[in-house]
């Protein structure tokens, strides 16, 4: 039986440093404890590093040879030598309440490989077993976040039939793209910062 004990946190930061400290307050507001880690996809743009030791929190950085190209594959093998359960989330994404890694690992313990934190058709941020790393894996040629995630559920749902998730809802509030326990601030919200416009004036394909 998988415990809290057996899990890692990990999210990946990309030109927009704005909002990772609003997502590591949000993750140590309810697990102070739990072993994080940034991977670093600015290249070489910002310094992370006060950020995350901040919030007691590991920097692993980004040595692909395309600049702010991250390949999820390398980065879940290297952290399953240390946990057996990953929790993956981008930079922009807010915690609103505590419990939903347990909740997670119910369903992991009940035979699932991965468990969305918001809904059945989101994959915005969740939880893998190695098995699920194994089997499905990520598709790293696929262009921007939102096509990751789009393919990676119709991936889960080929090899498992349905998405497992925890979340009950996604809904659109004020300020957030939100299901319970996890959401997206707006644009322009908090300071986020627009990727893809950062990317244009950089001059890099994103």
């Amino acid at each position: 039986m998988y415990t809290i004990e057996n899990v890692g946190w990990y999210s990946i930061v990309t030109l927009r440093d704005s909002c990772l400290d609003q997502h590591l307050a949000s993750l140590r507001k309810y697990y102070p404890n739990i072993p994080a880690y940034v991977i670093d996809n600015n290249a070489g743009h910002y310094d992370i590093r006060p950020i995350a030791e901040k919030y007691n929190t590991t920097v692993l950085s980004n040595q692909t040879v395309m600049p702010l190209t991250i390949n999820q594959t390398n980065w879940s093998t290297e952290l399953f030598k240390s946990h057996s359960i990953l929790c993956f989330s981008a930079d922009d994404i807010t915690i609103f309440e505590g419990g939903f890694i347990e909740k997670s690992l119910d369903l992991i313990n009940q035979g699932a490989e991965i468990v969305s934190f918001s809904t059945a058709v989101d994959a915005v941020a969740y939880m893998y077993t190695k098995k699920y790393f194994t089997d499905v894996g990520f598709n790293i040629g696929m262009p921007g976040k939102e096509m990751t995630n789009l393919d990676l559920q119709k991936r889960v749902e080929k090899a498992y039939e349905k998405f497992p998730h925890i979340g009950e809802y996604w809904r659109n509030s004020e300020d957030h793209w939100r299901s319970r326990y996890v959401g997206n601030p707006h644009l322009n919200k908090f300071g986020k910062d627009d990727v893809n416009q950062k990317l244009d004036k950089l001059n890099i394909a994103s």
